[in-house]
């Protein structure tokens, strides 16, 4: 059976790309391990093809039985575009991923059948099912396999290799952050890989840069350990970055960042998402201080690290103020690149049904579900006051002049070749500011 996989092209964010095939497509290119992964856990005695639409133009005459497609809630009204022309063609078409998750009566208006939450057990049925033409119209979450038995990205389908890789760890995160949607789409399960075969990956991977898409690879400092003193020993020679939280870089033993440091890593991205405490407690990251930051980053810094910290403005206790402080408190730290998204929330996760509930989600065109527009009201400040007010902080963060001082300060911290991946995030960046906030 012939297997088409397809990865809607993304219109929003720092690794996205207006020109298929540009050199700025192969740099800041969009790595993406979902398909290759849903590739190996497909059985061997099928022929799978992987379209990535941020470089590759979909035929949608090509002579396949059956097509997934993965979709973001962004990526939704896309997605279903695709999924709607391959109907017409007379293909069988399965939708899975975060929105289809989340919203799988919709979703299932444009597609033969519905892959809810992760994809490890659900798959391989799907696709059995249809084969005995017994497909059914959804396939509820399912998350009881054994991952050490889930085989290797199949890298060998990526056609558009970009500059910087990924691999992923673990899946699942224990925490429930409100406006998070990792956790309504994997639940509390946290899967660990064995680490011998995260290390194999790692080497056979062709990239020399990666990022591990992890929720954070700091949840188990155990596994984490393990995994670096592994990569050590192997000597492989790889720069990479990786989620972490602000509550274990600060406060982890030395050995922890010694080891990181010395398994190649460059940059942790934290989400610090807001320097207002009250916030952080709404929100339920009680167990990130604010005014534990800046040590926390020293920290880092002095481990031969950059942070790359993560931002969101509209929360409830935001108002216009939140902006000015926001700025001159970053600035205080020291922070290398600066994420700024606008609070988006996503279905399926509790931000969305309390807000829902409150009569205050603006829009469903998941279009705009982009952390650059304003899709809900927000509680104390008009949205125009909230879009302007990041769109200021990006614009003065990634400045020509803070530019050229965050990159002397990476430099300085990292010493090494692999600081091109928090100088070239930075570039990223400010060349996505530019352009979704117009500046």
């Amino acid at each position: 059976m012939k297997i088409l996989l397809v990865f809607p092209r993304i219109e929003h964010g720092a690794l996205t790309c207006k020109d298929k095939g540009s050199w700025s497509s192969i740099l800041f290119g969009y790595p993406i391990i979902t398909l290759p992964h849903l590739a190996a856990i497909t059985p061997s005695n099928h022929i799978v093809k992987i379209v990535n639409e941020n470089y590759d133009t979909i035929d949608f005459d090509e002579d396949v039985d059956l097509v997934g497609i993965t979709c973001y809630t962004m990526t939704a009204p896309r997605a279903y575009e695709i999924a709607d022309e391959f109907r017409e063609q007379g293909k069988t078409v399965v939708l899975g991923g975060y929105h289809p998750t989340a919203m799988p009566e919709e979703a299932k208006q444009h597609a033969d059948s519905i892959v809810m939450g992760m994809a490890e057990a659900n798959w391989p049925k799907t696709i059995n099912d249809f084969e005995n033409g017994k497909l059914k119209p959804i396939y509820e979450r399912d998350h009881d396999f054994d991952i050490s038995k889930v085989p290797p990205l199949r890298r060998d389908l990526i056609r558009h290799n970009p500059f910087i890789g990924a691999i992923q760890t673990t899946r699942g995160c224990s925490n429930r952050c409100e406006f998070c949607a990792i956790s309504s789409f994997c639940g509390n399960m946290v899967k660990q890989r064995p680490v011998k075969d995260v290390v194999e990956e790692i080497k056979n991977m062709p990239n020399n840069l990666f990022i591990f898409h992890d929720p954070h690879l700091t949840l188990h400092r155990k596994y984490a350990m393990e995994l670096f003193k592994e990569m050590i020993r192997q000597k492989i020679h790889k720069g990479w970055v990786a989620n972490g939280t602000a509550n274990i870089l600060g406060k982890a033993e030395e050995k922890f960042l010694d080891l990181a440091q010395k398994a190649g890593c460059v940059e942790w991205f934290v989400g610090f998402e807001s320097v207002n405490q009250e916030t952080l407690n709404n929100i339920n990251k009680k167990h990130n201080k604010v005014e534990d930051f800046k040590k926390m980053i020293k920290r880092v810094h002095d481990h031969g690290m950059t942070i790359q910290g993560g931002i969101i403005f509209g929360f409830d206790e935001d108002t216009p103020n939140i902006f000015d402080t926001t700025l001159e408190t970053i600035n205080d730290w020291d922070l290398d690149v600066l994420e700024v998204n606008i609070l988006t929330p996503y279905p399926g996760t509790p931000l969305f049904e309390r807000l829902d509930r409150e009569g205050r989600i603006l829009t469903r065109d998941w279009s705009r579900y982009n952390q650059v527009d304003v899709v809900f009201k927000p509680n104390n400040m008009t949205g125009k006051e909230l879009y302007e007010g990041a769109r200021r902080v990006a614009k003065e963060f990634y400045s020509p002049h803070n530019i050229v001082k965050k990159l002397t300060q990476i430099i300085m911290t990292t010493k090494r070749f692999s600081g091109i991946i928090p100088s070239a995030t930075s570039f990223a960046f400010r060349r996505y500011y530019k352009r979704d906030f117009n500046f």
